[in-house]
């Protein structure tokens, strides 16, 4: 035939992958407009690994939205979404736990393992009034925590120690403390007692009055002074004289003589100031004599008193409260509302601490004593001081409420003070990562709290704050200082990871660094990297568990193709070859690529949005990681692929919902 004969042969050494930028004339030779179902090897191409149910001999998931790689101390395992909110673990293919989460809202969840715990956030899709989709957590729902064991996950963090309604401080158990002020006054140096009396009758609250070590030239304040029961119609509010440290002892109370302060013609008034000098001999202080009826009893509130036994302590007035420990190591905000409070006098005793709460929560296991320093001069702010643990104040139990301590102040050297302003429950996100031992969550669905505590919807919301924890406590987010706010530009965070000990957040179109200057979170500056190129909440390809993390890279899906970032946006994307085809997919629903990185075989998954639900993006680059070398193919399936997750090192596990 003419021009055949003479025609010289083009030898095509190696197979190079799909081709779908520009018309089919710009495909070159060593590619091809269609790859679907092949896989590659070195130079050879071959179709694609056939597929096989990964759970045996009981009976699969079905309709999954979502899988992860769990890996908990004992190996690795997974976490699986399914319909309808149900979190399940398969631990192997014989072996499922579950549901251990149920909520009906959740559409999808954000994950990350810490020391072995599975720490997890609900979140779903939302759609604004331009139709645009935004990934925010769950309304009214939390961060929960999972301890691999198959029993249910919990909400993440825990209430504080309470002695009332939870909710209601108002309810709240005060014991009567008494303290120094700052403001100047009449009252003498020297230890005084104070006392109340309902309607004229014995002292009290038994079974031990506050006490105060005046400086001398100051005035006292009482607190939280007892009401009486139905009936009452006034108390009477005694106190001693100053007596010498050499002379008081708290066993003997009662011994001492007692003056009248002042007679409140009501039950209601619970603080007054007292401005009284020992040798006022006007007549309106004389000596109380007790008459008839009951004393005011101990209202149950958190009580510290010098114990009768031998031990030490320093002198001064002291706050004294609780924290408990839950069985993942969380420690709670210090409570109960009204801390303890006394004045300590006799270096030579131990303290007992009385009527410590016990928590009503089964997974509270521990609970922990924490005191102050000496307080020379108490403000009333009991939140305003510096609390550290005891160091016999730990109880290895959930029902012991008396305890008796010894310890000087400069004992006190664990500080628990950031413990103080930290969230009792955490607000869902879309996602969450580690950084330098801290917890990271964005994409939260909250506003800014008003003084009251709710929510304040005329400031803009939470979607541009992440939460950062305490080193080495993912569980403790501190209200105040536990937050990065992101520049405000009415788009949601939607990632966040770390590489090369730096902190990055995204948006879908934004990519800002933060990194840690060992001041506390909300003092860190932001570094903006890129204003034009940013991840989708599933986005950052992952490296088995390590979050993404390989060598020094992450594999990026952006609206303008998967990126390589390195610090920087690596132009021109790993998926030109096929840019085209990147470009046609719907950017409005990038919340359903997720990517996987197989470091080891050097193959990439990422799962696709509709309408092409059924199908994945195989990437190989064995040759190299760089536009001209990586392979891509299109597989293609019978079912929708909804998720995707490496486990056993690169076995490759699918998640699929409806067929097609």
């Amino acid at each position: 035939m003419p021009g055949i004969r003479d025609h010289e042969p083009v030898i095509i050494e190696e197979f190079n992958g799909w081709w779908k930028r520009g018309d089919d004339e710009s495909c070159p030779l060593d590619h091809f407009i269609m790859a679907d179902n092949v896989q590659y090897s070195n130079s050879a191409v071959m179709t694609r690994d056939w597929l096989d149910t990964y759970q045996k001999n009981i009976t699969p998931l079905k309709k999954i939205t979502r899988i992860y790689n769990y890996v908990m101390q004992k190996g690795q395992s997974l976490l699986v979404l399914r319909e309808g909110g149900d979190i399940f673990h398969i631990i192997d293919k014989q072996t499922m736990f579950g549901p251990i989460l149920s909520i009906s809202t959740m559409e999808d969840f954000g994950f990350v393992a810490v020391n072995g715990y599975a720490y997890i956030t609900p979140f779903k899709n939302y759609v604004n009034t331009l139709g645009k989709n935004v990934q925010l957590g769950v309304k009214g729902e939390f961060m929960y925590v999972y301890k691999g064991d198959g029993t249910n996950a919990r909400k993440a963090a825990g209430q504080p120690p309470i002695n009332g309604i939870l909710g209601s401080p108002e309810t709240a158990k005060k014991p009567f403390i008494a303290h120094n002020t700052t403001t100047d006054g009449k009252m003498f140096a020297g230890i005084h007692v104070f006392a109340v009396a309902f309607n004229g009758g014995p002292l009290g609250p038994l079974p031990i009055f506050p006490v105060v070590d005046a400086p001398g030239g100051k005035q006292i304040q009482l607190e939280n002074i007892p009401i009486g029961p139905v009936g009452t119609t006034s108390r009477t509010v005694v106190g001693t004289q100053a007596i010498a440290h050499d002379v008081y002892k708290d066993a003997n109370q009662s011994t001492y003589t007692y003056y009248v302060v002042e007679v409140i013609p009501d039950n209601t008034t619970t603080n007054k100031i007292v401005d009284i000098a020992d040798d006022d001999t006007s007549g309106t202080h004389p000596i109380y004599t007790p008459g008839a009826g009951t004393p005011p009893p101990d209202d149950g509130g958190l009580l510290v008193q010098q114990a009768t036994t031998e031990g030490f302590c320093d002198f001064g007035y002291h706050l004294v409260a609780v924290v408990y420990e839950t069985d993942t190591g969380y420690l709670t905000a210090p409570g109960p509302e009204r801390f303890g409070a006394c004045t300590y006098t006799d270096v030579k005793k131990a303290v007992k601490v009385s009527h410590i709460p016990v928590s009503p929560d089964s997974f509270v296991t521990k609970r922990h004593l924490v005191s102050t320093k000496w307080i020379p001069e108490y403000n009333g702010d009991q939140k305003g001081y510096q609390f550290f643990f005891i160091p016999e104040g730990k109880i290895d139990d959930n029902t012991t409420t008396t305890k008796e301590v010894s310890y000087y102040d400069a004992d006190l050297l664990e500080d628990a003070s950031h413990l103080i302003d930290q969230f009792p429950e955490i607000a869902a996100g879309v996602s969450l990562t580690t950084y330098h031992g801290r917890l990271v969550l964005v994409g939260e669905n909250t506003y800014p709290k008003k003084e009251d505590g709710t929510e304040d919807i005329a400031q803009p919301d939470n979607r541009s704050v992440a939460r950062v924890s305490e080193p080495g406590e993912p569980e403790s987010i501190d209200k105040v200082e536990g937050l990065i706010i992101a520049p405000l530009d009415g788009n949601a965070l939607t990632n966040a990871q770390e590489m090369r000990d730096v902190l990055y957040l995204f948006k879908d179109t934004r990519t800002i660094a933060y990194v840690d200057n060992e001041d506390v979170p909300s003092s860190w500056l932001p570094e903006k990297v890129d204003e034009g190129i940013g991840a989708s909440v599933h986005g950052i390809g992952t490296v088995l568990d390590t979050g993404g993390v390989n060598v020094d890279y992450l594999l990026i899906v952006d609206w303008s193709g998967l990126m390589l970032f390195n610090g920087t946006y690596a132009r021109p994307e790993l998926t030109f070859k096929i840019e085209d085809y990147w470009l046609s997919l719907n950017r409005n629903e990038f919340r359903f690529m997720q990517i996987i990185n197989d470091s080891i075989s050097k193959k990439l998954w990422i799962t696709l949005p509709p309408p092409n639900r059924h199908m994945m993006l195989y990437m190989d680059y064995g040759n190299g990681l760089s536009p001209d070398k990586v392979k891509w193919a299109r597989w293609i399936f019978d079912a929708q692929i909804t998720a995707v997750a490496l486990i056993e090192t690169n076995k490759v596990i699918l998640g699929a919902s409806a067929g097609v």
